[in-house]
C-alpha cells in the first residue's frame, strides 16, 4: 500500500506539474489589462514610519551616481568627509527579473517585484517629443515627461514575465497620495561606432506612474558640450543647481541622474589608466560641489539618498555585483549600517526595498510591493565592516560555482564506480577485489563529508578564495579522521555519525539566525539574491535526508527511544521552517511530511491512502500555523509574503507561485549541475521502490530501520520536488541520504561474502 502512496503523489506532481502553469496563466490572461488603463494604485498611510522624515513632513532627494562603487563614492571631496561622521550605508542587490541591467534594476525599485525589459525594447523618456502621440495611444493626459510604450513593458512582465510583477508603484503611490515628483538629468551618450546620440533616461522607470508619466523636471536641458569630459558632454551643472533649487521647492521628491559617472564607465574603453584617473577627478570636482550645495539647500527634516546604482563595467566583471546606497537623515549625525528584513544581514538589502524606504519616508505604503523599510544599525567602524564583509561575499560568490561542480564530480563519479563495482564484481581482480570496494566505499563517504565541511569552514573565518578552499579541505580531513577513528571499523555508525553532526549543525546555525548558512559555498548568494536568510534550498535537502537517516541508524543500534525521534524531528522542523529561524517554507511542507511517515513507520503504524491524505492535512495545518506566526510577529519572511499576495491577488496567486516553481526547476534541470545527482539518485529509487531485488530486500531484512528511513527520504524527495522553487536541487542534496548508506550496506556485504569465501 505504501508504494500506492507513493505512486499517488508522483501522480500529484505530474498533473499539478502539467495543469498548474496553464491554470495561473489562463488566469493571469483573464486579469491582464494595460497600464494606461489599470487604476492607478493608492497605496494607504503607514502609521507605523517612524522617521523625521515622515513626521515633520519633510522632502526627499535621490541622487544616483550610476556606475560608482563606495570606494569612488569617498573619492568625492565633499562626500568623504560627510561619511566621517553621518550617513546609513547599504549595499543593494541589482537582480531584476532573468538578469542584471540598469533599466531593470531601476524598474524594480519602484515596482511590485522584479522587473525584466528585454534589451531591445525602447525606453524613451522626453518633455517635448511625442506627447500628442502618447495622448493618442494611450487616452491618457500626457505630464511634462512621457514613456510612449510603458504598455508594452508592463505588458510583458504580467504576461511573461516570472514574477508578474507592475511597474511603477512606487510613483502611482506617490502621487495617488498628493506627493509631487519631478526628475533631473540623463545618462545620454555617443555611440563610438555610428556617432549616433543614443538616449539614456533609464533612471525615471523607478519614480514614474503607472502611465509612464512624471509630472515635473528635465531630462532633455541639462547637458553642454565639453571636449574633456566622456563623448565630448557634461552634465551643465549651473544648469542643474538652478534646476535642484526650483524643483525641490514645487516637489516633494526629486531625483537626479548625475549621467557623467555612466559616461565615464561606458567611456573607458577609449581611456589608458592615466587619462582614466584624470579625467575622473575631473568629473569628481563638480559632483563635490553639487552635493555641498544640495545638503546645504536641504531642510533640517529631509531625507538625502546617494545611490551608485549600478556597478562599473569592470566590477560586474569582477563579480562586485553589489551597489552601494548612503541614506542621510538630515535631523541625525549619527552614521552606521542599512539593514532590511528581506534579507536580514547588516549592510545589505534588495533593490525591491528602497521604493518601499522611500514611501516609508512620506508615511506611506503599499501592500502589493514585496520590499521592506530600511532600518539603522549604528556602528562606529561602518566602512571597514562592510569593507571585509563585501570581500567575503565576494569570494564565495566566485569561487563557489568551481567548488561546487568539484564536488558533484566527487559524488557523481563515486557513487558510478561504486555501482560499476558491485555490478561487475566477480570481473575485478580477486587479490585487489576487497581493496577496491573499500577505497571506493571510503570516497563514497565523502558525499556526506564534503556538505558538512562547507557548513563548518565559515566557524575558521575565511576571507579569500584561497583561505575559504584551505578551511574546506582542512575541515574535510578533519571530519574524516574523526569518524574513522570514533567508529573505527563500523560504516554504518560512521554515516549515522556524519548525519547526526550535520543536523545538529543545521539546527543550532538556525537558532542563532543562520551565521553559517549565510557564509558557506554551498548555501545562498547575496548577489544571485535568490535568498538572504534561513535555511538554504541546498541544505534543505540535507535537513531532510540527514535527519531522518542519523535517527535511523540511532534507533538501528538501539541507542534512542522512538519516542524521542519524533521530539527530535518537531525541534528540527521548527528551527528550519520557522520565520524567525531557518525560515524556509518548501522545508516545511515537504519535512512535515517526510518526518511525519518516518515516525509512523517506525512505530509500526501502516501507511495506507486515508493516513497519506491525513499526513498532507496535518503538514498543511503546520504551515498555516508558521503563515500565522508571521503575520502577527511582522517577520516579512517568505511565507508571510506569499500569504500576503494571496490575500491582495486572491487564490490564483497560488497557482502563479507554484507555476514559477515549476517553471523554475525546468529551467534547473537544464543546466544545474545537481541535476547529475539526481538522476542517478531517480534510477536507483526507480529499481529500489517499484522493481526491489535481493540486493535491497537484504538491506531491508539486515536495517529494518534504515530501510524505513530510507522511504520516508524517498517521499521528501518527491515532495520538495513539487513545492520548492529549487525542488531539483534540495532533491539532490536529499537524494544523497538515500544513495550512500545503499551504497556502502551493499559493499560490505560482498566483503563478508569474500572474507567467508577465504575462510
Amino acid at each position: 500500500m505504501f508504494k500506492k502512496s507513493l505512486a499517488l503523489i508522483v501522480c500529484l506532481v505530474m498533473v499539478f506539474g502539467l495543469v498548474g502553469p496553464g491554470l495561473a496563466e489562463a488566469s493571469q490572461k483573464e486579469e491582464s489589462v494595460f497600464a494606461t488603463e489599470r487604476a492607478m494604485t493608492r497605496g494607504e498611510i503607514d502609521p507605523k514610519a517612524d522617521n523625521n522624515t515622515a513626521k515633520n513632513k519633510g522632502k526627499v532627494i535621490l541622487i544616483d551616481l550610476n556606475r560608482t562603487n563606495y570606494e569612488n563614492l569617498k573619492n568625492i571631496k565633499f562626500l568623504a568627509g560627510r561619511l566621517e561622521k553621518s550617513g546609513y550605508l547599504g549595499m543593494m542587490n541589482i537582480r531584476g527579473d532573468k538578469g542584471y541591467d540598469d533599466r531593470r534594476n531601476y524598474a524594480s525599485m519602484g515596482a511590485t517585484g522584479r522587473v525584466n525589459i528585454l534589451p531591445d525594447t525602447p525606453v524613451n523618456f522626453s518633455q517635448f517629443e511625442g506627447k500628442n502621440l502618447y495622448r493618442y495611444a494611450t487616452s491618457q493626459s500626457p505630464k511634462k515627461i512621457n514613456m510612449l510604450g510603458v504598455n508594452n513593458v508592463d505588458q510583458y512582465n504580467q504576461t511573461k514575465g516570472e514574477f508578474k510583477s507592475k511597474l511603477a508603484y512606487l510613483g502611482d503611490t506617490l502621487v495617488s497620495n498628493g506627493k509631487k515628483v519631478a526628475v533631473l538629468g540623463n545618462s545620454d551618450y555617443i555611440d563610438m561606432n555610428t556617432g549616433q546620440e543614443i538616449r539614456n533616461r533609464d533612471f525615471a522607470l523607478m519614480v514614474m506612474d503607472s502611465r509612464g508619466r512624471i509630472a515635473d523636471g528635465n531630462v532633455d536641458l541639462i547637458n553642454k558640450k565639453d571636449q574633456t569630459f566622456p563623448f565630448g558632454i557634461s552634465t551643465d551643472y549651473d544648469r542643474l543647481k538652478k534646476d535642484t533649487q526650483n524643483y525641490y521647492k514645487k516637489s516633494d521628491f526629486l531625483m537626479v541622474n548625475l549621467g557623467d559617472t555612466y559616461r565615464l564607465d561606458e567611456y573607458k574603453v577609449n581611456l589608458n589608466k592615466k587619462t582614466y584617473t584624470r579625467m575622473k577627478y575631473r568629473i569628481y570636482k563638480p559632483i563635490s560641489n553639487y552635493l555641498e550645495y544640495v545638503f546645504d539647500m536641504a531642510g533640517p527634516n529631509d531625507t538625502i539618498y546617494i545611490m551608485g546604482s549600478f556597478p562599473s563595467n569592470l566590477d560586474y566583471a569582477n563579480n562586485r555585483r553589489l551597489a552601494p546606497l548612503i541614506r542621510f537623515d538630515m535631523s541625525e549625525s549619527s552614521k552606521g549600517l542599512l539593514m532590511s528584513s528581506t534579507t536580514r544581514r547588516k549592510g545589505i538589502f534588495a533593490n525591491l526595498d528602497l521604493g518601499v524606504d522611500i514611501l516609508n519616508r512620506f508615511g506611506l505604503k503599499n501592500p502589493e510591493m514585496v520590499g521592506r523599510v530600511l532600518t539603522n544599525k549604528p556602528m562606529d567602524n561602518r566602512d571597514d565592516y562592510m569593507a571585509k564583509e563585501y570581500k567575503k561575499i565576494i569570494a564565495i560568490s566566485s569561487i563557489r560555482m568551481s567548488i561546487i561542480n568539484i564536488y558533484v564530480a566527487v559524488i557523481s563519479i563515486s557513487w558510478i564506480l561504486g555501482a560499476l563495482a558491485l555490478w561487475q564484481r566477480d570481473k575485478l581482480p580477486k587479490k585487489h577485489k576487497k581493496k577496491i570496494l573499500n577505497f571506493l566505499k571510503e570516497m563514497v563517504k565523502l558525499g556526506l563529508i564534503m556538505p558538512l565541511a562547507f557548513l563548518s569552514a565559515p566557524i575558521l573565518r575565511p576571507g579569500s578564495q584561497v583561505q575559504i578552499a584551505l578551511a574546506i579541505v582542512f575541515m574535510t580531513v578533519l571530519l574524516y579522521i574523526l569518524g574513522s577513528k570514533i567508529f573505527k571499523g563500523d560504516d554504518l555508525k560512521q554515516v549515522g555519525f556524519y548525519s547526526i553532526l550535520m543536523i545538529l549543525l543545521i539546527v543550532i546555525d538556525s537558532v542563532i539566525s543562520t551565521p553559517l548558512m549565510q557564509s558557506n559555498i554551498m548555501s545562498y548568494d547575496p548577489m544571485i539574491g535568490a535568498r538572504y536568510y534561513g535555511v538554504g534550498n541546498e541544505y534543505e535537502g540535507a535537513t531532510i535526508g540527514s535527519a531522518i537517516l542519523g535517527l535511523a541508524i540511532l534507533l538501528e543500534y538501539k541507542k534512542i527511544p522512538k519516542a524521542w525521534v519524533a521530539i527530535f524531528l518537531f525541534i528540527v522542523l521548527i528551527t528550519s521552517a520557522y520565520p524567525s529561524m531557518g525560515a524556509n517554507v518548501g522545508g516545511a511542507i515537504s519535512e512535515s511530511i517526510a518526518y511525519i511517515a518516518f515516525v509512523l513507520m517506525i512505530f509500526g503504524v501502516k501507511i495506507d491512502f486515508k493516513k497519506s491524505i491525513l499526513v498532507v492535512l496535518v503538514s498543511g495545518l503546520i504551515v498555516v500555523v508558521f503563515a500565522a506566526a508571521d503575520i502577527m510577529l511582522g517577520l516579512g519572511s517568505h511565507l508571510g509574503n506569499f500569504i500576503r499576495q494571496v490575500l491582495a491577488n486572491g487564490p490564483m496567486e497560488i497557482f502563479t507561485v507554484f507555476a514559477r516553481k515549476i517553471d523554475m526547476n525546468i529551467q534547473l534541470a537544464q543546466t544545474t549541475v545537481w541535476v547529475n545527482i539526481l538522476l542517478i539518485g531517480l534510477l536507483i529509487l526507480g529499481f529500489t521502490i517499484f522493481r526491489p531485488n535481493r540486493n535491497f530486500s537484504y538491506m531491508k531484512e539486515s536495517h529494518k530501520i534504515v530501510y524505513d528511513g530510507y522511504l520516508a527520504i524517498v517521499v521528501g524527495c518527491l515532495v520538495t520536488l513539487l513545492v520548492n522553487d529549487s525542488g531539483i536541487i534540495a532533491a539532490a542534496t536529499d537524494s544523497i541520504y538515500l544513495l550512500i548508506p545503499i551504497i556502502i550496506i551493499l559493499i560490505n556485504k560482498f566483503n563478508q561474502k569474500e572474507d567467508k569465501y577465504i575462510n
